[in-house]
């Protein structure tokens, strides 16, 4: 099976939370006594900073802020 590598952040954390989630967490549910429970919500976060840092950027270019 060939799968394409992707280097970009935002889609690596994306595969390591799916992951964590189906194969550590079941795939039902987040369960906060889980152990890997803490990762995965780091990961979230770091997830949301680089989306956040993404959002403004495009906001700050769109509205020509770069001068």
């Amino acid at each position: 099976m060939s799968r394409e590598i992707t280097l970009e952040a935002s889609v690596m954390i994306e595969e390591l939370m799916f992951w964590i989630h189906q194969n550590e967490m079941g795939g039902d549910c987040i369960d906060p006594s889980n152990r890997f429970f803490p990762l995965y919500l780091e990961l979230q976060k770091l997830l949301d900073k680089l989306n956040n840092e993404r959002h403004d950027l495009y906001v700050s270019v769109k509205n020509d802020e770069t001068k």
